[in-house]
C-alpha cells in the first residue's frame, strides 16, 4: 500500500523561498570610495518612480543593501591625493582648466653667476614657462547592457512588485549602487594604471618577459626601488611623510613570502583605526591591499598583476549634478517602472608622475 507523499498527491506540497539573505562576496571597491568620499557623493536610490507618478507600491522583504557582501579591506584612500575637487555646480563651463609652473634647469655654478667689475647685466628677460591641465565634465550613466553594447534601464513590474519574497525596488537599488561603485573604482584603476614610470621585478623590462608563472614575483627590493624612484623625481608625501602602494592578493602575498619584509615591515595600530586592513608599512610606504586592480596575461598566457605606487596629488575630480535614479515616462501607465542611476561627473589624471605602475607576474 502506497502512502501519501509528494508523489501522490503533489498538489498538497510547495516549495517556499526564504526572506533570509545568503552572502554574494564582492571587493572594497577601493577608489570609489576615495572618489566619493573626497567629493562626498552618494547614490540613493530615491527616484523609483515616472515624473508624476507615486513611488511604486511594494510588499515583501527588503533586500541586501549593496555593500553588504563586500569584503570591506581599508577604508578610502585619504583625500590628499585629489589635487583637484571641481564644483562645476557652482560654476559656469563645463571644462576647468589648472596651470602648473614649470621650471628651467639651467647652470647653477659660481662662476655663472658672478658679475664682474663694470660689467653690465642683460637687459633682456628671460620667458617664464608654464604648462596647463584640463578637466571636463561629462554625463554618465548605468547600468550597461553587455548584449547590445549601451546603458539601459532595470524595470520594475507594478504587479510582480506586490507578489515577490523581497521588496522588488530594493533589489533593484541594490544593482543600482553596486553598478555605480564599479564602474567609478573601474574607471580610476584605468586611470592609475596611466603611470608614467613603470617598475618591474630585477631582470624583467617589459610585460612579455614572463615566460612562465613565478619567473618574475614581487619583492621588497622592488617596492624599495619605486620608493626610490618617487625620492629621486622629489614626488610629495602624505602629511605622515609616507605613500601608498596599492597591491594585488597575489602581490602582497609574494611579499610576504619574501624573508626581508618580515624584517623590515612595521605596524602602526594608530594608523589601522583609521584604515581597518591596512597591511604595513616598509620604509615610507603604506601598503593596502585591493581585489580590483588590473590583471592581464601576456603573450605567453602569464598574469601580469599591475600595482599602483600612489603619491598625493595624482588625481582630479569634479562633480556637476548629484548622482541620482531617474526613471523613464515611458512606464506602461505606471505599471513598468524603468530606472537608471545618472551622474554628471568629471575625472582624469592630474600628473601621470605621480604613480607608478608595479607590475609583477603570477
Amino acid at each position: 500500500m502506497v502512502g501519501n507523499s509528494r508523489a501522490t498527491i503533489p498538489g498538497e506540497y510547495f516549495d517556499r523561498t526564504s526572506n533570509q539573505m545568503l552572502v554574494q562576496p564582492e571587493p572594497q571597491y577601493l577608489y570609489a570610495g576615495f572618489f566619493l568620499g573626497a567629493l562626498a557623493l552618494s547614490l540613493s536610490p530615491d527616484g523609483m518612480a515616472s515624473p508624476g507618478r507615486p513611488l511604486l507600491a511594494s510588499t515583501g522583504a527588503d533586500y541586501t543593501a549593496a555593500n553588504a557582501d563586500r569584503l570591506m579591506m581599508a577604508q578610502a584612500i585619504p583625500s590628499q591625493l585629489m589635487a583637484v575637487k571641481a564644483d562645476f555646480a557652482a560654476q559656469s563651463g563645463a571644462t576647468l582648466r589648472i596651470n602648473r609652473p614649470a621650471y628651467e634647469n639651467t647652470t647653477y655654478t659660481d662662476v655663472s653667476r658672478m658679475i664682474q667689475d663694470g660689467a653690465s647685466i642683460s637687459t633682456t628677460p628671460i620667458k617664464i614657462q608654464a604648462t596647463q591641465n584640463n578637466i571636463t565634465l561629462y554625463k554618465f550613466g548605468g547600468p550597461y547592457d553587455q548584449i547590445n553594447t549601451r546603458v539601459a534601464p532595470f524595470s520594475i513590474e507594478a504587479f510582480d512588485a506586490n507578489m515577490g519574497v523581497h521588496s522588488q525596488p530594493s533589489i533593484v537599488a541594490s544593482q543600482l549602487v553596486r553598478d555605480f561603485h564599479k564602474w567609478i573604482d573601474a574607471v580610476h584603476v584605468a586611470i592609475l594604471d596611466k603611470g608614467s614610470v613603470v617598475v618591474y621585478p630585477e631582470g624583467m623590462t617589459a610585460d612579455n618577459d614572463a615566460t612562465a608563472v613565478g619567473s618574475f614575483p614581487f619583492t621588497l627590493e622592488q617596492l624599495n626601488r619605486a620608493e626610490q624612484v618617487a625620492d629621486s623625481a622629489n614626488l610629495p608625501t602624505l602629511a605622515d611623510g609616507f605613500r601608498l602602494f596599492v597591491a594585488t592578493p597575489v602581490q602582497l602575498k609574494q611579499l610576504k613570502d619574501d624573508p626581508q619584509y618580515a624584517r623590515s615591515a612595521e605596524y602602526f595600530p594608530e594608523y589601522n583605526i583609521l584604515f581597518p586592513n591596512y597591511v604595513k608599512s616598509v620604509g615610507k610606504t603604506h601598503i593596502f591591499k585591493s581585489n580590483t586592480l588590473t590583471i592581464k596575461n601576456n603573450s605567453s598566457t602569464v598574469p601580469i598583476h599591475y600595482g599602483h605606487y600612489v603619491c598625493p596629488g595624482v588625481l582630479m575630480g569634479g562633480m556637476g549634478r548629484k548622482p541620482r535614479v531617474a526613471a523613464s515616462t515611458d512606464d506602461n501607465f505606471g505599471e513598468t517602472v524603468k530606472v537608471v542611476w545618472i551622474a554628471d561627473l568629471a575625472f582624469k589624471i592630474a600628473n601621470s608622475d605621480f604613480v607608478l605602475s608595479v607590475r609583477s607576474s603570477a
